[in-house]
């Protein structure tokens, strides 16, 4: 018998359990996984210490694109959204039949207080109403575009989110526009095209030097104030393009075509990163670590860094030719998030390349997802950030890295890293800001 549609709900036959249909009702909203206590049944990622789930859930969209839950032990089901939050309101579930008539909500919280074992009908729930990625653009748009002399494109996680980096690389392409992405959105463009100009965000400078500061219009698009507060980056005029609208707007877009010139900002932050690459001693160049870091996890694989001087320099120089190689979260209070994201991306594959990064001391939620993933059997390659760490030349450290790719249950290593590198990119644009900044020194 095939299962019923909601609203044939009262003629189906109760076959199979309520936990079941409330499987099927997280499947219409593509919620991918449950991370917490196990729920009658579900299949969930049982997870001992509770503070960890969020993070892993939060993690989860990032690495993979789709989203997660998490399950308390009181029988709340929290829908992590794209934020990693769930702030869509709380529902209460008291009978399997409240699965069929709703409710249509794609992050939020559901209390549930029905017995998931009790028979519920063999019956499909609705799925949330069907939305498109297509969003026409105002003719307005389309005018102030075409018309502007220097238009510069500022990209943020939005634009991830939205999966509208084609449409990105389609209006850069069609507008003959240079493209900076805020560090959420790093690989929205391979950076060899001519049309990524910087990753921004992370510098007093930044927008000034990447060219916001020479534009007649800047075309913003998926930005997150928490990577570009706007005070910092309205420099000219601005046209907020929807994610949606960027592919409909590049069929539109009328430009001559012409010669790009990348912005200072670009040829700054590239003068110290070779400098770095090029040094043979010991401790490490900042740079000659991220380098490394490509060279062994960057095709098919990951690397996640938390806030701080790790995080800022992975974000900063880490080149990136695949969206979603490279994470690191928006706001400091996100601690754990790196190895929660190689965590949950070896959950589902065992070996692909994968590293977390983050500064010493360890946090407690860095901890508390090392434990965890060691209470799951799951390989987590962790490197430290420490001056207290041992200053490994540079081919050590690619050696031990390539070692740390594929070890089955690898301890935590740590690396020393040269401070004298950090104070050259403050002269090249400004103070670090990204996170209410960081020390000038290695922790």
């Amino acid at each position: 018998m095939g299962a019923a549609r909601g609203g044939d709900a009262a003629s189906a036959q109760l076959v199979i359990t309520a936990g079941q249909l409330l499987g099927r009702w997280l499947r219409v909203r593509g919620v991918d996984a449950v991370y917490g206590r196990s729920l009658h049944g579900l299949p969930v990622v049982e997870v001992q210490d509770l503070s960890v789930a969020p993070l892993l859930a939060a993690a989860h969209w990032k690495v993979h694109g789709v989203a997660a839950a998490t399950h308390d032990d009181d029988g709340v089901l929290h829908l992590r959204g794209p934020d990693g939050g769930s702030a869509g309101g709380e529902v209460r579930v008291a009978g399997w039949r409240d699965l069929l008539d709703g409710p249509a909500v794609l992050s939020g919280t559901l209390r549930l207080e029905l017995d998931l074992g009790a028979p519920a009908a063999d019956a499909v729930p609705p799925g949330p109403a069907p939305g498109g990625r297509w969003t026409d653009p105002e003719p307005d748009a389309v005018k102030r575009l075409g018309s502007a002399r220097s238009p510069v494109v500022l990209a943020g996680p939005g634009v991830v989110e939205d999966r509208a980096t084609p449409g990105l690389n389609a209006l850069a392409a069609a507008g003959t526009l240079g493209v900076l992405n805020t560090w959420g959105a790093k690989g929205v463009l391979d950076w060899r095209s001519r049309h990524h100009w910087a990753t921004v965000g992370l510098q007093a400078r930044d927008f000034e030097l990447g060219g916001l500061g020479a534009a007649d219009l800047i075309v913003a698009t998926g930005v997150d104030p928490r990577e570009a507060p706007p005070e910092r980056w309205h420099l000219a005029p601005v046209l907020d393009v929807p994610p949606g609208s960027l592919g409909p707007l590049a069929e539109q877009c009328r430009r001559p075509d012409a010669e790009l010139s990348m912005p200072p900002l670009r040829d700054a932050v590239a003068a110290v990163t070779r400098q770095g690459w090029a040094g043979e001693g010991a401790p490490l160049a900042p740079t000659r670590a991220t380098l490394h870091y490509g060279h062994c996890f960057g095709t098919g694989g990951l690397v996640a860094a938390d806030p701080g001087v790790a995080g800022y320099w992975v974000a900063r120089t880490l080149a990136t030719t695949d969206l979603g190689a490279v994470q690191v979260p928006a706001t400091r209070e996100e601690s754990g998030f790196a190895p929660a994201c190689v965590l949950v991306a070896r959950l589902r594959q065992a070996t692909r390349p994968a590293l977390a990064v983050v500064d010493a001391p360890l946090a407690p939620a860095v901890q508390a997802v090392l434990e965890t993933a060691g209470r799951l059997g799951v390989s987590l390659p962790l490197e430290v950030w420490d001056a207290a760490g041992p200053a490994l030349a540079p081919d050590a450290h690619l050696e031990r890295l390539r070692h740390l790719a594929v070890a089955e249950r690898p301890a935590p290593v740590s690396v020393a890293t040269d401070d004298a590198q950090l104070p050259r990119m403050v002269d090249a644009a400004g103070p670090v800001v990204a996170w209410g900044g960081i020390p000038e020194a290695s922790p």
